[in-house]
């Protein structure tokens, strides 16, 4: 009763909430009860009596942990050999029963997330915004502390992932554009510490792994589940007598739908047919995975998802946890259309989210996938994949029947750990142009409609080029310390020129995710955005904290959550609307070259060719000695009378630039091709979807993609990358960069450009000693920068013209 702060009682009784009851009509099993919402009688309502009576606060419900492994089995391998994937467990079989109750679970409410303009901003990813006395943001894990003992239950008052972590670590929920499902963006915090002293971390959540493979389950009425499982906890009230049941089952009993999920949807809808709110249960059923995270790892001829040691951060299809929740058919209108939300940014329609849980399934040996998918057993059973130390070890499959058992029933929803009251809010829309509704309940641009294409019925993509941005006024570096070292912090003055540059070599819009809410509560890129029209540019605050931010290399590898997490709801959200689409910073500029004047060109050509995916390569541009000036503490900065992308023209590497250069590499790629793209990598493509069952006689099981393939950089565009130079980066330069210093490790980031682009063995060095070290590009310098220049100058004339 205390943590019910708004007095409900759920468990095994029934919902109140002062004036909210909630009416529960499920018959047979099979009835979809209608959603009889009538907007004016809940404007009424809100006019008279305020939102506070008919907003439902996002919960959580925290069921304890349960062993499923045989005690003293699991090795997690040599701690100081990386090559030592550690032994997984052997498990109990059958695989116990859950008979916990309502009352074992824990419940946590996350009230800062209220109404629609919230999202995603204010949905309880962590802790928010901390800041030290001298006013930098604490960012948490930069070392590698091991983790303190209370944390996970320190941390469920914010985030309730981690002291239950088979919750998903949602970042981002939202309907598709045709309201025929909610998705769910989702990372593995799993991947936040690895380190040799987060190994018990490291077992606590696998779970979060868990959630990325597939179940198969078969409904089963009251009186079965009943017969099945007595000893499951028994509910006394009329939602828990009329709801669905479900047990574990091999694939081939399961029902027709669930033979490929992992969370169970439950969709409630707030009425005022009786003059007040009330809560109804609309419907239930079964979620779905836009690509099968097991078949892609067997796909790319991985082992395993996941290992013991938990060193896994190279498996990058592995950060992002997607799925989605089916919308029942006739709720599909209401939400494609809006119309459920009120006017102050209410939602009247929620969906509660209930995992099944299971331990997860570790290499080949236990992979849960039909022949259809992976070809007979022939094709996999003897397989040159890692068999945990075998590898002439015939690989078995997962026994479902086994493993599960014949009488695995799950337990009621109530005495089930899950996440409640999730919003249902607007799908993603576009402007057509600059006049637009400010008023359609939301400060972030992914949820206005009122004159948006949303509304109309696409006949085709209206956008041919869309680019992602994730940005912050100010931010650390990766290893940064908090005290403000190594902070970056003109990402502001970037951001005009690079937004510019973009639209400029065409560019359809870009959507800008607003980090900075994660780094400072003084500042945003709203001020900057808010310049260019809505039909341009979008603008999404995004003030979730990355939870390692160490470099890759480090002991307990960095995991950029917060970025990961933004690209894909980007692609999710915007692919309805583009061909191709670009996830990149504001420090990297895509520039056409040869015969193209814009990058549509060069994406049309690809596309006329089959290519999907245009790679671009990577290697820093140093900040030129002309450009910049000498700044007191012995190091270098731009001239204020240049543009970065002209102060920064002096390319580490010669055109075309060798294959090392791939590591960093950026991509435009066909938005519907590629599901899941990871920062430098089309990681999950339809290529790597197909089938066995889809091209019998051609299918191998290991898979490269042949649609992708790095820009020729003379002729078609060129990636230039004008990192931004610290003040460490250029310190002492005027030794560092001279041609006989000895300390060549300690290298010189103040650009000398060879002179005409050629490289001389015997005359390496200016005048002044200063060794030769990059490559100016001639096609930013005698035609790019000055048509860059010419467009900034209208936009600020343009922008005065506004403002007088």
């Amino acid at each position: 009763e205390q943590q019910n702060s708004q007095k409900k009682v759920l468990m095994g009784k029934k919902y109140f909430n002062k004036e909210t009851t909630i009416d529960i009509n499920m018959k047979d099993f099979t009835a979809k009860n209608a959603f009889n919402f009538n907007r004016v009688d809940a404007e009424e309502y809100l006019l008279k009596n305020g939102a506070g009576k008919i907003r439902r606060i996002i919960g959580a419900y925290l069921e304890p942990p349960m062993n499923y492994a045989v005690d003293g089995t699991i090795q997690q391998g040599a701690i100081n050999d990386d090559s030592d994937p550690g032994m997984p467990p052997k498990f109990i079989t059958p695989q116990p029963l859950r008979t916990f109750t309502p009352d074992d679970l824990k419940h946590y409410e996350y009230p800062k997330f209220q109404t629609c303009k919230d999202l995603p901003a204010k949905l309880p990813i962590d802790r928010g915004l901390e800041l030290y006395k001298n006013g930098t943001a604490i960012i948490w894990n930069v070392g590698n502390f091991e983790t303190p003992e209370n944390y996970t239950l320190d941390e469920a008052p914010f985030c309730p992932v981690d002291a239950d972590p088979f919750l998903p670590w949602i970042h981002d929920v939202f309907p598709s554009h045709d309201g025929t499902v909610v998705e769910f963006i989702a990372h593995n915090r799993r991947r936040c510490k690895t380190g040799r002293k987060h190994r018990p971390d490291v077992l606590r959540m696998e779970p979060q792994v868990s959630l990325m493979q597939h179940v198969s389950v078969k409904r089963l009425t009251e009186v079965e589940a009943s017969q099945l499982a007595p000893e499951l906890w028994q509910s006394s009230t009329e939602l828990e007598e009329k709801a669905y049941r479900y047990r574990l089952v091999p694939m081939e009993d399961a029902s027709s739908d669930g033979k490929f999920t992992r969370f169970i949807c439950r969709f409630y809808g707030t009425e005022f047919t009786t003059g007040k709110p009330r809560l109804v249960l609309l419907d239930e059923n079964l979620s779905i995975y836009p690509y099968n995270y097991e078949f892609i790892s067997y796909r790319k001829g991985k082992p395993t998802m996941i290992t013991p040691k938990g060193r896994d951060n190279k498996y990058f299809w592995t950060s992002i946890i997607r799925f989605q929740c089916p919308v029942p058919e006739n709720l599909q209108n209401i939400i494609k259309t809006g119309n459920s939300i009120l006017s102050d940014g209410t939602p009247t329609l929620h969906v509660d989210l209930i995992p099944i849980r299971t331990p997860p399934r570790f290499g080949v040996d236990q992979m849960y996938l039909p022949e259809d998918m992976i070809g007979p057993p022939t094709m996999w059973q003897k397989t040159s994949l890692n068999n945990w130390g075998d590898k002439d070890k015939r690989s078995k499959g997962f026994n479902a029947s086994e493993q599960w058992g014949l009488k695995n029933v799950l337990p009621r929803v109530e005495a089930s750990g899950r996440w409640t009251n999730l919003p249902i809010c607007q799908p993603s829309v576009l402007f057509e142009d600059e006049d637009h509704d400010d008023n359609a309940g939301s400060n972030s641009d992914i949820v206005k409609a009122d004159k948006s294409i949303l509304l109309k019925k696409m006949t085709e993509k209206p956008h041919l080029l869309s680019a992602c941005l994730w940005a912050s006024t100010t931010f650390r570096v990766r290893g940064g310390k908090s005290d403000g070292r190594k902070a970056v912090t003109d990402t502001g003055s970037r951001l005009r020129e690079w937004i510019e540059f973009h639209l400029m070599v065409g560019f359809d819009h870009i959507y800008v995710f607003d980090n900075s809410g994660a780094h400072t509560n003084e500042t945003s890129l709203a001020p900057i955005i808010n310049d260019y029209p809505k039909s341009k540019i979008s603008h999404i605050e995004w003030p979730s904290i990355i939870c390692n931010n160490n470099i890759p290399a480090h002991d307990s590898a960095g995991e950029r959550s917060s970025q990961y997490t933004a690209e894909n709801s980007c692609r999710t959200r915007f692919a309805p609307f583009t061909e191709w689409i670009a996830s990149f910073d504001t420090d990297e500029y895509l520039v056409p070259m040869g015969e193209h004047n814009d990058l549509r060109s060069v994406v049309i050509e690809a596309q006329k060719k089959g290519t999907n995916i245009l790679t671009f390569r990577s290697s820093r541009g140093r900040l030129m000695y002309e450009r910049s000036k000498d700044v007191e503490g012995g190091y270098r900065e731009m001239l204020p009378n240049y543009t970065y992308i002209e102060a920064y023209n002096c390319d580490s590497s010669s055109i075309p630039k060798e294959s090392w250069a791939d590591r960093a590499r950026k991509q435009i790629y066909r938005a519907d091709y590629v599901p899941y793209h990871y920062v430098h990598y089309s990681t999950v493509t339809k290529g790597y979807m197909k089938e066995f069952k889809d091209d019998k006689s051609r299918w191998r099981p290991h898979y490269s993609d042949n649609t992708e393939r790095v820009t020729d950089e003379r002729s078609e565009a060129i990636m230039i990358h004008t990192k931004t130079t610290s003040p460490t980066d250029t310190t002492r330069w005027n030794k560092r960069c001279k041609f006989d210093f000895e300390k060549k490790w300690r290298g010189c980031s103040v650009g000398f450009a060879w002179p005409n682009g050629v490289v001389d063995s015997e005359n390496n060095h200016t005048k002044e000693g200063f060794q030769y070290n990059c490559f100016m590009n001639e096609r930013v310098e005698n035609y790019w920068i000055g048509r860059l220049k010419e467009a900034l100058k209208r936009r600020k004339n343009q922008y005065n013209d506004n403002n007088n």
